[in-house]
């Protein structure tokens, strides 16, 4: 059976901008099998690509000011990221370098084509507390990864049970 990935990204120490961290780092608390491979690749995102090669499927989730209410999360396919690379590289750094990343990445044979995008709309961006919406979103998007996880054939329908609650040490400084 093939693999997928799920990535985390942003900076901790940038207060909400840190949640693709502890989305990854609550993930690997719980049993996700042989099947999920997990890393948090902080502003790295470069190698991302090189990350989900190989995999079947890929998450990447990253705090991204977009303008919206703090604590949603938008969910994108690769369609939705090509479509709209241009636009989003410009707004963000991370962005732009997950794309050449991709570029690179996506001349193998072995980059997946199913991807999916959570970007989470920040409240706090400096420090190291997060705010109660991202705390919030961070369960939300645990959520809806370990349940795409499951339609995909890569986690069992008993990883689907409420979550014990995660120790994230972080999360203890919520504003």
């Amino acid at each position: 059976m093939k693999k997928a990935a799920v990535i985390g990204l942003g900076n901790i120490t940038l207060g909400d901008l840190g949640a693709g961290c502890y989305v990854v780092d609550a993930l690997l608390q719980e049993p996700l099998g042989e099947y999920v491979d997990a890393t948090y690749l902080a502003e790295a995102s470069f190698y991302a690509g090189a990350f989900i090669c190989g995999s079947e499927f890929a998450v990447i989730v990253q705090a991204v000011c977009m303008g919206g209410t703090p604590g949603s999360i938008y969910c994108w396919d690769n369609p939705t990221f090509q479509r709209n690379f241009h636009w989003f590289a410009d707004q963000s750094l991370s962005i732009r370098s997950l794309g050449g990343g991709f570029a690179r990445a996506g001349l193998s044979e072995i980059f997946p084509d199913d991807l999916m995008f959570l970007w989470i709309e920040p409240a706090v961006t400096e420090g190291v507390a997060i705010s109660s919406q991202m705390r919030s979103a961070i369960r939300k998007a645990i959520n809806l990864i370990k349940k795409t996880l499951f339609q995909r054939g890569f986690l069992p329908e008993s990883a689907l049970e409420l979550s014990s609650i995660h120790y994230l040490e972080i999360l203890d400084a919520t504003i």
